[in-house]
């Protein structure tokens, strides 16, 4: 099913090189919506946390709530890297350019960590452990390795 052309799609067809800033535009802007999705998931896991914290407190368990913050600060601190951390596409006047081989390995990187953080919700959700800090840890991992493989090419 194909839209109709407007006019921005008939000027940006006459200019020379407009089409490339279109595709890393639209590139731009999957990778925020994607990155909000991750983004959701894991404030959707503190929420959870944050209902384990409240349960430890009950309980007068110290030692399970500090876990459990301890891992909150973890998860928050991972949730803010996520919000801000670079974007799958260089700059448009930038002397190098991401090939598409390299932006497919970026896009499989944050497939990866977009099922690793619903595997992690998931995990949360069923509160069966207070380990939680190797899932966080992988996605940690997985969000290093994706933003040192872009800084390669900035």
């Amino acid at each position: 099913m194909d839209r109709k052309k407007n006019i921005f799609d008939k000027i940006g067809s006459l200019i020379p090189g407009y089409r490339g800033y279109a595709e890393r535009e639209g590139r731009r802007q999957c990778d925020k919506l994607l990155r909000e999705q991750v983004v959701s998931i894991l404030e959707q896991c503190e929420t959870t946390i944050n209902a384990l914290i409240d349960e430890s407190i009950k309980n007068r368990n110290p030692e399970k709530t500090k876990i459990f913050e301890d891992n909150r600060k973890r998860l928050n601190t991972l949730t803010a890297k996520i919000k801000f951390s670079p974007y799958g596409a260089s700059a448009f006047f930038s002397n190098s350019q991401i090939k598409e081989s390299e932006l497919e390995q970026i896009y499989k990187n944050d497939l990866e960590i977009l099922e690793r953080a619903n595997s992690f919700k998931q995990f949360i959700e069923d509160k069966s452990s207070t380990d939680i800090n190797p899932s966080i840890e992988e996605i940690v991992a997985l969000l290093d390795a994706r933003n040192q493989f872009i800084k390669e090419f900035k």
